[in-house]
């Protein structure tokens, strides 16, 4: 299978990447070009990518791992990891959630909102902890109708969008579950094409 962003890994690099980005995804039941797409998402696959806010360094690597992110010394200690060490946090970051991950969505989710897994499309993001309007006020690109709340679907319709047309019938495999599904319409199935650029 061809992984997708590959050209954005140092040439001297990118074999071993792929090859380690192959295995992890085996290793955690899902489709590569998930991962992929994640980490491009995150961080354009830069591993030295930094989020600094206020001065401060809140986020970084191809994950954007933070200081909650369980890895010791993070964000700052990643930045010490080249790309092959760093996805060796991938797949630790990721092993918990070893076979739950059904879509690309799932995956996102583990990053963004692990708690989220397996809700509804009405299900709002907040938690005892933090509250609806915290996480849609941390997260403007994703509350894109400013209610102060995130749903599941608004989730899905952001990340769908981050996702350039002419891959999302790999990341989201889309068109194989609207053509494989005996139930979609003929109207759902030239709808969701049009849509999703397939």
């Amino acid at each position: 299978m061809a992984i997708i962003y590959l050209d954005k890994i140092p040439v001297s690099l990118r074999a071993d990447f792929a090859a380690k980005v192959e295995d992890i995804a085996d290793f955690l039941l899902i489709d590569a070009n998930w991962l992929m797409q994640v980490m491009y998402s995150e961080s354009r696959l830069k591993h030295t990518a930094q989020n600094i806010q206020n001065g401060r360094l809140i986020a970084a690597g191809l994950l954007q791992w933070t200081k909650a992110s369980g890895v010791p010394g993070a964000p700052a200690s990643i930045l010490l990891m080249n790309p092959l060490k760093q996805l060796d946090e991938v797949k630790k970051y990721f092993t918990p959630y070893r076979g739950k991950m059904k879509s690309y969505f799932d995956v996102y989710l583990v990053t963004f909102f692990p708690a989220a897994m397996g809700k509804p499309d009405n299900y709002i993001f907040q938690t005892s902890k933090y509250s609806a309007a915290l996480i849609a006020a941390q997260n403007p690109a994703v509350n894109k109708n400013k209610d102060k709340e995130i749903t599941m679907a608004e989730f899905k319709a952001y990340v769908t969008s981050t996702v350039p047309a002419s891959l999302r019938s790999i990341v989201l495999n889309i068109k194989e579950k609207i053509l494989s599904n005996p139930g979609a319409s003929m109207v759902t199935v030239i709808a969701a094409m049009f849509f999703f650029g397939l």
